[in-house]
């Protein structure tokens, strides 16, 4: 009897995955438990392994397809056994195909990293819009993407891409293209998830916060403790365990909206904005709030080496409730975020200068840091914004009682 081989959702977040390469070919004996493929998926790579001792009969995907979670994408079975007329639905432009037919039997495949059991199903990064808005763009070659809807809820419609055919970069403009570069997997990740951000109505707080005490710990923690521990502590370390301290105190900057519910976490877990060769990842801190700041500095300083190398687990990549993002060591001084689906707020952190400021009727020289707050409008205002922003400031301008 045959068996079908489904795409397997890697973490709670994914909902689809990108073919990369497959490592048998039609034909080739494997093994249960051999690796078969590797999926890109959620911002990191994967091997999915072959459910069933047999014959590879039939791969039903591409390179490049993205594949809906539990979708079929290969037949294992023996020599000479008939293959079932089973199709996987392909995300085209974000929007899925035609439903497949059901398959004759399917099993669940292993692999070599630990799946995390969903506990809730997420949004996913689907894009809305009309059928006819999906047909006109498909046959125009237009990235659903790259449109913004006008309909209800920002749902794309016939006229926005009628209306996208006659911007500059639509299809006929005569000018010389130097090179045509396709999105890897983890771009066009990225790519879907911020479009799913900017459908939601955002509100940014921005603050300015004196980082002189901050510096001074820093130089504190660093000159008793880099020896012991192999490394130095960075500023980010500090605000990552400031920010998990101030969330206990505000449980709806640490949720996710479900429908008509706001679902507030117990566990604080800060997602780390990092920079790749590949791309913008997110890192988790689970607990933060637990942990000192040496630990969260020694986990983030271990996750960041084996960002370059891809090697996070799927768990270290999600079940973030909450996200900071540090752009300081690019001297960038102020930039508004955006939101990490499906979280409620985002910090936002620019570089720490040194800068002329009054206290007291006096001018003196601080580490000043501005930093931006933008949360989710629907479940958060200003008042509560601002109300965050300060008690972080406050935090962080007499940091001497945070757990080093």
């Amino acid at each position: 009897m045959t068996t079908i081989m489904i795409m397997q959702r890697m973490s709670v977040a994914m909902e689809y995955g990108v073919i990369l390469k497959w490592l048998k070919n039609e034909g080739d004996k494997v093994k249960k438990g051999e690796p078969v493929v590797e999926i890109f998926g959620e911002k990191n790579e994967f091997e999915l392994e072959s459910p069933a001792d047999g014959l590879l009969l039939k791969t039903l995907c591409d390179v490049n397809d993205e594949i809906p979670i539990s979708e079929p994408i290969a037949i294992i079975g023996e020599k000479g056994e008939d293959i079932p007329d089973v199709t996987p639905k392909k995300l085209i432009d974000g929007a899925a195909a035609a439903p497949t037919a059901t398959p004759v039997s399917s099993a669940q495949p292993t692999s070599t990293t630990k799946p995390t059991k969903p506990t809730t199903t997420l949004p996913g990064g689907r894009i809305k819009a009309s059928p006819r808005a999906k047909k006109l763009a498909k046959e125009q070659g237009i990235d659903l993407a790259m449109i913004v809807g006008s309909g209800p809820e920002g749902r794309i419609v016939e006229k926005d891409v009628l209306g996208y055919k006659s911007t500059p970069f639509a299809a006929g403009d005569d000018r010389k293209v130097r090179k045509v570069e396709p999105l890897s997997p983890l771009r066009r990740t990225i790519a879907r998830r911020m479009t799913q951000s900017s459908q939601k109505p955002h509100i940014t707080m921005i603050t300015e916060i004196d980082m002189s005490e901050v510096v001074e710990l820093r130089k504190d923690i660093n000159k008793r403790h880099e020896k012991k521990l192999g490394f130095r502590v960075s500023f980010n370390d500090i605000i990552v365990k400031a920010v998990a301290d101030i969330l206990e105190r505000f449980p709806k900057f640490n949720a996710t909206l479900s429908g008509n519910e706001l679902h507030m976490f117990e566990d604080i877990n800060i997602g780390v904005a990092m920079a790749t060769e590949t791309g913008l990842i997110v890192p988790t801190v689970n607990s933060a709030n637990n942990k000192s700041i040496t630990e969260i500095a020694q986990e983030t300083k271990d996750m960041g080496k084996r960002a370059k190398t891809n090697d996070l687990t799927p768990e270290e990549l999600t079940g973030s409730t909450f996200t900071v993002s540090n752009l300081g060591p690019f001297q960038v001084d102020l930039f508004i975020p955006v939101i990490n689906p499906p979280e409620a707020a985002i910090l936002a952190l620019g570089q720490i200068k040194k800068k002329p400021v009054v206290i007291d009727d006096q001018t003196v020289i601080r580490s000043t840091m501005m930093a931006s707050c933008a949360v989710d409008h629907r479940v958060l205002d200003g008042a509560p914004a601002g109300q965050f922003l300060l008690a972080l400031k406050e935090y962080l301008e007499s940091p001497f009682f945070m757990k080093v």
